[in-house]
């Protein structure tokens, strides 16, 4: 007589509910909105913004999520998550120098104070604009920004 081994009932299910979630990570993972990556430059009359953050903001209220990015030496490159969200977003740039004392002035200033030089048309009251197309690949797209 040949005997059968049988788990514990407890080892079954908890078996039977490991292989359950592993299928639904795999089957079901949420990989968000289609996006694209987006780089280009960014250049303040005439010459490359040397530091920035650039923001692409989506125009309409959705889930999609804002995208953004480094301008460093003029250039940047949106890549982290795979890019853009497809659809239309306002872009803002944000820049900031150094604040320095005046010639001749006494004023003693944080080492650290810097102050945004951008007029606010390309950041908080951005005049900016980006419509990303479904199924695209990757955008070049270039801001020459002037007074």
């Amino acid at each position: 007589m040949l005997l059968a081994y049988r788990p514990p009932l407890k080892v079954v299910l908890s078996a039977g509910w490991m292989l359950a979630v592993a299928l639904l990570n795999g089957c079901s993972e949420d990989r968000g909105p289609e996006r694209v990556v987006v780089t280009g430059t960014v250049t303040y009359n005439g010459k490359p913004v040397p530091e920035a953050l650039i923001r692409f903001v989506p125009i309409h209220t959705s889930a999609v999520p804002m995208a953004g990015a480094v301008v460093t030496d003029g250039t940047y490159r949106v890549d982290i998550r795979g890019g853009v969200p497809v659809g239309t977003h306002r872009i803002q740039i944000e820049a900031y120098r150094k604040i320095t004392p005046r010639p001749g002035s006494s004023e003693r200033l944080d080492p650290r104070a810097s102050e945004p030089y951008l007029p606010t048309k390309y950041n908080v009251n951005t005049q900016l604009e980006i419509t990303i197309p479904p199924g695209s690949r990757e955008i070049t797209k270039n801001f020459d920004l002037t007074d």
